[in-house]
């Protein structure tokens, strides 16, 4: 009996009867040919070699191993690990010396800005607890801003009346209780707000102690600069002043000799005019 053909292109393979009682199928297997642990090597082989192969080159390399895909040779030397250098902190000392300012500046305002808010989450929760406490114990009634007791529904909800001495009794006791509840979450409030008040009167006390030191400073400034204004700049101001005042007398004497220059002219001219005068009327006669 013979065989289908081959798809791989080799020849088919014939099967006849033997007393192995080996059948076709067990001759078509690849279990036949190669043992199973070769049969998957070089399927992975295979996809790994040509991982865009279609589905059915991937089908027939399970069965036909590839020929280009080598047996891996494990006799090859193994490669020796390479000692590093030991490495001390010295070597890092310059680096460390170099980040050293701006490290321990990052480092002051990371825990001041972590400790204000802090502070901030703490205050902001205490507030809270306390306001919260309030509204869960004292009715709702009491925290309205149109409260007026002098109202009657309002008197009558926040008081009821009662024929009962006991539950009289019993409305007083819980209206004391209110009060000192409000009284004592009140103290509470204050208290936590006065540390903040205190620091900042505190803080207002140095800033008026540093306002008083600069006004020293400054009325020091303005007294050196008296004296330096008069040892220094006096003479030369002085110097200035006599210089213009030179110039406008200068100025003042050329003014008064023009002047007196005319003065002579006027009367070197009416002296022409008088013996003008008098050649005119002698020649009349």
């Amino acid at each position: 009996m013979e065989a289908l053909p081959s798809h791989s292109g080799r020849p088919p393979i014939r099967t006849t009867s033997s007393s192995s009682g080996r059948s076709s199928t067990d001759l078509d297997s690849p279990s036949s040919f190669f043992p199973p642990s070769t049969a998957i090597t070089q399927s992975l082989s295979s996809i790994l070699n040509n991982p865009h192969a279609s589905r059915s080159d991937a089908s027939w390399s399970i069965f036909w191993p590839s020929a280009s895909v080598g047996a891996p040779d494990f006799s090859a030397p193994i490669s020796t690990s390479v000692s590093l250098p030991d490495v001390s902190r010295g070597e890092f000392q310059p680096y460390l010396s170099a980040i050293f300012e701006s490290y321990s500046r990052f480092e002051d305002v990371r825990k001041h800005t972590s400790r204000e808010t802090g502070d901030a989450i703490a205050e902001s929760r205490g507030h809270g607890e306390a306001l919260v406490s309030c509204l869960r114990e004292v009715p709702a009634l009491f925290f309205k801003e149109d409260f007026a007791l002098e109202e009657g529904a309002v008197f009558r909800a926040a008081c009821p009346f009662s024929p009962s001495i006991a539950e009289n009794a019993e409305l007083q006791e819980r209206l004391t209780h209110y009060l000192d509840l409000v009284e004592m979450h009140l103290v509470r409030e204050i208290s936590l707000r006065s540390d903040s008040f205190f620091e900042a009167q505190v803080q207002l006390q140095g800033l008026n102690g540093e306002i008083v030191e600069a006004c020293v400073k400054v009325r020091e400034l303005k007294e050196t600069i008296r004296i330096l204004t008069g040892d220094l700049v006096g003479s030369a101001k002085q110097v200035q002043e006599l210089n213009a005042t030179r110039g406008n007398l200068v100025a003042l004497h050329q003014m008064l000799t023009v002047i007196l220059y005319v003065s002579h002219a006027l009367s070197a001219l009416k002296l022409v005019r008088f013996y003008y005068i008098i050649s005119v009327q002698l020649l009349r006669i």
